[in-house]
């Protein structure tokens, strides 16, 4: 959705973002700016810093950066549209209806109407139908209360054909759409459509700001014949390994608790809310994936994995917990007793029980090694030879390194073996298993764009004594890195104009830019040492961008005279290229060198 640019600014104007950050992030103030622990790594020391003024934040130790927009598209994962319209709607500011820009944003926002519509219909059968009335037995029966079942939106699909397709004709809803959103299913003859859920308690999956996505429908009858659970199929708005139940109603709790619990089903998340818990997500039974763990590390870094130990859900949990480890996540795991689930163990046994249970966790090794012991799989050397080989495989995800250290001390004193021949062990897999070339080229590129960022750095800065000197001997189209380019052209385009420069335009400007913005913010916030030379490090960035195309050149001529050692002429011509080349550079060195020192003399 393209939402007019006034408007954002509006939002943006009316947004206090120290407010909206302080939701996420404990801020203390400093000065005329605001500090803490970054949400985006790990950090013992707060170095993640809020602008109120300049409405900007920046950490200074990953990176990351932005405006209010990036950071709730970041923390919520959503789009930059629904960051607009979130905000929107709490600084009561209404957005202008206005039609989609393409047809899959089109389509996108049908989808999304077609879940709620479907959400809504399902819920009004729970509570106003006399077939809905079983259902809401069955809820009660199972001891779950009213609260619970109206925060997860539980429905009930009538045990009908066609019970969503009279909803959506009265509405004016294609079945197109209906069928887009795996709602409706076509009948094999071709004379039309059927429900695809009937007879079923439904739980709708939501995405992190709170829209319908998906469903999950329970048979509320037991039968062979039929599935216990069917799923919505996956959607343009549905992506199933990005989507995590229930994370939406406990977003608050998980970063309140620095902590989420992962577990298997629908009902055993609420049973975990019914009880307080209310940092928990469920896994659905399939395995974890990257983007559920990067999902989950906006709001935590600290996972606990707790299911029935013997269930496929579990296992499928711990084989997939490499990917946890691999996204810097910590990990522990709590089995709950055989045939024993979140669900049933905390309505048998109440919440201080499972706390207990809670505080008995195990990290992932610790685990997997008991695991084998009571499956008697550590009699022999060779055993206890591939156990190490396989724990240390998962070991290596672990990205802080003092805790990798303790895991593998750890195993060292389970299975007997050496601490070092382990650390040798796992540096082997290591090097097997990397495959990151560094050469000189990188090396170069790296270089490049540190003068780069250099001179825009200095571009940026309000006070605009460097544009003037800095403009004259270099232009924007100069810029090798396209991000550093735009900013460049930016500035150039005011100093063109005789407009001096505000950071606040600079930021508005890359607004829709949302990596662009952060590399600003980035520069902006980063400021000068104190004790350089500002106007000798701005003439050696100018410096080694000019002398670029020459280098390169010489390079040429140089592999040229190599390869023809034993023809004089042709040496002697290459000779005369080389000599030529070196002297443009100096007398354009020292052009450069000389009209910089005029131009800044008097800074």
């Amino acid at each position: 959705m393209k939402i007019p640019e006034e408007k954002i600014n509006e939002v943006k104007e009316a947004t206090d973002i120290v407010d909206v950050i302080s939701q996420y992030v404990p801020l203390k103030r400093k000065g005329n700016s605001y500090f803490g622990l970054c949400p985006f790594h790990q950090e013992k020391t707060p170095s993640f810093h809020v602008d109120p003024v300049k409405a900007f934040y920046h950490c200074f130790g990953c990176g990351e950066g932005g405006n209010v927009f990036s950071f709730i598209m970041k923390m919520d994962r959503v789009s930059f549209p629904e960051a607009v319209q979130s905000l929107a709607r709490k600084a009561n500011i209404e957005l202008p209806k206005i039609e989609e820009d393409s047809e899959a944003s089109r389509e996108t926002e049908a989808l999304y109407h077609v879940n709620r519509m479907a959400a809504e219909f399902f819920r009004e059968c729970l509570l106003k139908t006399k077939a809905g009335q079983k259902a809401e037995e069955y809820i009660s029966n199972r001891g779950f209360e009213s609260e619970i079942t109206e925060k997860f939106l539980i429905g009930y699909a009538p045990n009908r054909w066609d019970g969503l397709i009279l909803k959506a004709e009265r509405e004016s809803v294609s079945m197109e759409n209906l069928e887009k959103a795996g709602l409706i299913i076509p009948r094999r003859d071709g004379s039309g459509f059927y429900d695809r859920f009937r007879g079923r308690l439904m739980f709708p999956v939501l995405n992190t700001s709170g829209r319908v996505v998906g469903f999950g429908g329970r048979a509320l009858k037991e039968d062979k014949r039929t599935p216990k659970y069917i799923n919505s199929p996956e959607t343009r708005i549905y992506r199933k390994s990005h989507i995590l139940y229930g994370l939406y109603q406990s977003r608050d709790g998980i970063r309140q608790k620095d902590q989420v619990i992962f577990v298997e089903g629908y009902t055993d998340l609420m049973r975990l809310h019914q009880f307080g818990f209310v940092y928990g997500v469920a896994t659905s039974g399939t395995a974890l994936t990257e983007g559920q763990a990067r999902l989950v590390s906006r709001y935590t870094r600290n996972v606990l994995l707790v299911y029935d130990g013997d269930s496929a859900g579990f296992g499928a949990a711990v084989r997939g917990a490499d990917v946890l480890l691999a996204s810097g996540l910590h990990v522990q795991v709590c089995p709950l007793p055989p045939g024993s689930d979140p669900d049933t163990f905390l309505k048998e046994n109440g919440g201080k029980a499972f706390q207990q249970t809670l505080s008995g966790a195990k990290t992932l090794v610790e685990f997997q090694l008991s695991q084998q012991k009571k499956k008697q799989k550590l009699k022999t050397p060779s055993d206890k030879s591939q156990a190490a080989t396989d724990l240390l495989e998962t070991i290596g995800k672990i990205r802080d390194p003092m805790e990798r250290q303790l895991m593998v001390r750890e195993l060292a004193e389970n299975l007997g073996i050496d601490e070092a021949l382990l650390h040798q062990k796992l540096q082997k897999m290591k090097k097997l298993s990397s495959n990151h070339p560094t050469g000189p080229e990188s090396v170069h590129d790296s270089a490049r764009m540190k003068a780069e960022k250099a001179l825009v750095r200095m571009l940026s800065e309000e006070h605009g004594c460097w544009t003037g000197p800095i403009f004259s001997l270099v232009k924007p189209e100069e810029f090798s890195v396209p991000s550093l380019r735009r900013i460049a052209g930016i500035v150039f385009d005011c100093f063109q104009k005789g407009v001096s420069l505000e950071q606040k335009y600079l930021l508005d400007k890359l607004n829709g830019e949302p990596e662009i913005y952060q590399q600003a913010v980035a520069l902006i916030s980063d400021p000068f040492d104190q004790a350089a030379d500002d106007k000798q490090l701005g003439l050696d960035c100018i410096l080694f961008i000019k002398e670029e195309p020459f280098k390169k050149e010489i390079q040429i001529v140089r592999e040229a005279m190599k390869n023809k050692q034993g023809d004089e002429s042709d040496t002697e011509d290459l000779r005369d290229q080389w000599l030529h080349l070196r002297g443009e550079w100096i007398k354009i060195k020292t052009e450069v060198t000389k009209n910089w020192k005029k131009m800044v003399e008097k800074l």
